[in-house]
């Protein structure tokens, strides 16, 4: 059976004493094992033990407005990174800023979080400055050859009859922070930095809100703008890009595009030099009601190949649940339908990382009207478990890195209302 989301668990993966076992409480672990998020685990112990899901109490930090996006930025490329948070928010100073309204101006500003000496983390804003529009989507990579990364922002004006739609680059973030911005003829829904022709230099890939075309900026330090004049890729309706990978197996990076209109997925092929050829599309919704919102990537199976999750949610008043779709990828670039997986309420995003420490991929879903995260717990390549981390209500974007530089990766949770929890390992 597949346990239920709304609560309860169903011990799908069982035995007593066993690490990572689904549990209800103690007394269903092991003498030296506590009942932590639903699984047994040796928590407190500053250990990794495969199976654990040993995260505890979250640091919140409020920054005033909607987290649209969350981006581990390490300026100086040594793992040490920086949490950073896109904040979009109505214009009024604090502390009376909040989430845009639908008929308001929206203005955006970067966070950064920061942890104090008390191990709590404070934000502050680096550019200190703020900014009309609103921004979906942030990305970081080296786009000048230099030794500091740089973050790249896809800005949406409030009337873009007035202001152009464009990207924001801010080089030497926390030293002199430098911005350049450039036009694109698309309004932005996505945004991604990696390196598409293999120059060493990290691209720029912009999917379009409506749009059927994907806009390319390659890197180029020499160019006027540090890119060259943007380059559109025809692709699917309203693309939803994952960050680019390698699907072929054939050393490039590749993309993999949901289409919100069209409600499909399929992989489009990088020649190497960033050109795309179209691959074969799966249909991802067969019902009105579903409507698809991002997509991640892993091997989930372990067998070498890149395979594909769908996060899918029902409107208020569906006849039908949200769901989660996982397709194997064939390592040619095509897709296969595998698994569909309960998605809760209204997921909108998700996180494709082992977050037990057992050597599997596990989804975690961040559903939008809860104050929970779903783990679907990966058994060796199938999902028979899911259990709940209690979070901040709202959640709408999440990160996995190590911001306390213990050696333990974060969970880090951008919320809708305009909270940032930062949930630590226990272990």
């Amino acid at each position: 059976m597949v346990a239920g989301l709304g609560g309860s668990v169903l011990a799908c993966f069982g035995g007593s004493g066993t690490l990572g076992a689904v549990c209800f409480a103690d007394s269903q672990c092991g003498l030296d094992q506590s009942c932590v998020n639903s699984l047994c685990g040796q928590c407190n112990d500053r250990e990794i033990q495969a199976g654990e899901l040993c995260f505890g109490n979250s640091s919140e930090e409020n920054v005033f407005g909607e987290v649209s996006d969350l981006l581990a930025y390490d300026p100086e490329g040594d793992g040490a990174p920086l949490l950073l948070a896109m904040v979009n928010n109505n214009c009024v100073p604090p502390p009376m800023q909040g989430p845009p309204s639908a008929d308001g101006p929206s203005c955006w500003d970067l966070y950064a979080l920061l942890i104090d000496d008390d191990g709590d983390f404070e934000a502050i804003t680096p550019l200190e400055m703020t900014n009309d529009g609103r921004v979906p989507q942030i990305g970081a990579g080296n786009f000048d050859g230099s030794d500091v990364q740089d973050v790249a922002l896809a800005v949406n004006p409030n009337d873009p009859f007035i202001d152009p739609t464009g990207i924001a680059i801010v080089f030497n973030l926390f030293g002199s922070p430098q911005q350049a911005f450039f036009d694109i003829s698309l309004q932005a829904r996505t945004l991604h930095a990696a390196d598409l022709d293999g120059d060493g230099l990290d691209d720029l890939l912009v999917g379009g809100e409506a749009s059927s075309a994907l806009a390319l900026f390659i890197a180029n330090p020499s160019a006027p703008n540090g890119f060259e004049s943007e380059r559109l890729l025809v692709t699917d309706p309203a693309p939803r890009p994952a960050a680019p990978v390698d699907m072929d197996n054939d050393g490039d990076l590749d993309i993999v595009v949901l289409s919100a209109t069209m409600k499909t997925v399929g992989v489009d092929l990088n020649d190497g030099s960033g050109n795309l050829s179209t691959q074969a599309r799966q249909i991802v919704a067969d019902s009105d009601e579903l409507q698809p919102q991002e997509i991640d990537t892993a091997d989930f199976d372990r067998d070498g190949n890149v395979d594909v999750v769908v996060y899918i949610a029902a409107g208020p008043g569906a006849s039908v649940e949200s769901e989660l779709r996982v397709y194997r990828g064939l390592g040619d670039g095509t897709l296969e339908l595998d698994q569909t997986l309960p998605g809760g309420e209204f997921p909108v995003s998700g996180l494709a990382e082992d977050v037990n420490h057992d050597g599997w991929v596990d989804i975690v879903v961040a559903d939008i009207q809860e104050d929970k995260l779903p783990v679907h717990i990966n058994r060796e390549g199938q999902f028979p478990d899911v259990v709940d981390i209690d979070v901040a209500a709202a959640p709408q974007t999440l990160m996995y890195a190590d911001f306390d530089f213990d050696n333990i990766p974060d969970l880090v949770v951008g919320n809708a209302n305009g909270v940032v929890a930062v949930v630590p390992s226990e272990n």
